[in-house]
């Protein structure tokens, strides 16, 4: 027994050698489409600094200890990869929004072309929540924003009451000019501010 213990033991230590080491553990990341259509982006930094950006619908990133690399996807691969995570997300945000103008609770020419459609899309779209968020550019004081974006708000869930929504389906909110779309200097004219937006969650 004592003479069979080294050669037991040369055994086991050349199993051990045979056997490769696992890989090291890894993480995929893939970039799913914005609700809205709106361009997005996701930069992936590891702790040594290496990192990778996507910026395509369906992109995707395996990511480890020693290495990186993306891959391209599509929206059949993802959902048949990943179909069971899929079915517990909840709801994307549907996003819509409407643009005024300056000082005023009357929509710009653009966006009076585009309301019928966007109301259509939205009154058919299954949400439990409605909100409609008014915002004003920086010109003015707060409390004078916040009224106008409040008033903006208050049109368009008009105009939703009238294509068939219910009103107590309707959170009618301002943000005045707190949540700018493009980041401007104070007391600043940008109509890309001047918005209404309708998220259905």
């Amino acid at each position: 027994m004592i003479r069979l213990a080294p050669a037991a033991l040369l055994l086991a230590l050349l199993g051990a050698c045979a056997t490769p080491p696992p890989p090291p553990p890894s993480e995929r990341v893939v970039l799913l489409p914005n609700a809205d259509g709106r361009a997005s982006a996701v930069i992936i930094t590891r702790r040594d600094g290496q990192s990778v950006r996507l910026d395509q619908p369906y992109s995707a990133a395996q990511v480890s200890r020693v290495a990186m690399a993306t891959q391209a996807s599509s929206a059949a691969d993802v959902q048949g990869n990943y179909a069971l995570l899929m079915s517990v997300q909840p709801p994307m945000v549907k996003l819509y929004t409407l643009y005024f103008e300056y000082n005023r609770t009357v929509l710009t020419a653009e966006s009076q072309r585009e309301v019928d459609r966007i109301l259509a899309e939205a009154v058919v779209a299954p949400a439990a929540e409605i909100e409609v968020i008014g915002h004003t550019d920086s010109r003015g004081s707060v409390e004078y924003n916040d009224a106008l974006g409040r008033s903006r708000a208050q049109v368009v869930a008009g105009l939703m009451e009238q294509r068939g929504f219910a009103r107590n389906r309707l959170s009618v909110q301002s943000r005045g000019e707190r949540e700018p779309l493009v980041a401007t200097r104070n007391d600043a004219d940008e109509p890309r501010n001047r918005r209404v937006e309708i998220r259905l969650r």
